[in-house]
């Protein structure tokens, strides 16, 4: 009886003697400062006077709304207008507004014909009359098998 409780008067001793562990807080603090840089992609200012932009505005990059159905922006796309005589069409005024659509990886063209989104081959040249007939309408093709377009947009391309 004497070893037992002399054993609960060892441990309750060693018990009381023994640390807490807590936790060693530096008064010291340093303070690090870290420079970063934002980069900001600007869409190319449009040149064309009676055009509308033919790229869909309403494209907000890369998986919105969803991985099915976005389309990135013209920025992204780098979409640029320019105004005078194409090379390859020269049957067009000095005024023409153009623009070369070059769909990033993973995208492909659509054409907004009559309100129906059509694929079609990247890249892609759409023009528009500024003066004469058909002022502030975007075409694509070569005069007089063009085609005339409401928008193009750059879709994923989708397996199935």
């Amino acid at each position: 009886m004497f070893l037992r409780s002399g054993f609960v008067v060892i441990m309750f001793f060693k018990c009381t003697r023994t640390c807490i562990p807590t936790q060693q807080v530096d008064t010291n603090t340093t303070t690090t400062t870290v420079a970063t840089t934002t980069t900001t992609v600007s869409e190319a200012p449009d040149p064309c006077t009676v055009c509308p932009k033919t790229y869909d505005t309403t494209c907000q990059g890369f998986g919105i709304p969803n991985l099915i159905s976005w389309c990135p922006t013209a920025e992204e796309v780098g979409v640029t207008y320019v105004v005078g005589l194409l090379s390859i069409i020269p049957l067009l005024p000095s005024d023409t507004c153009s623009t070369t659509i070059v769909c990033p990886l993973g995208t492909t063209v659509y054409y907004n014909v009559l309100g129906t989104e059509l694929p079609g081959p990247s890249p892609i040249i759409a023009w528009c009359r500024q003066s004469g007939t058909d002022v502030g309408t975007w075409h694509t093709g070569i005069p007089p098998l063009d085609v005339e377009l409401s928008s193009l947009v750059c879709r994923p391309v989708v397996g199935g």
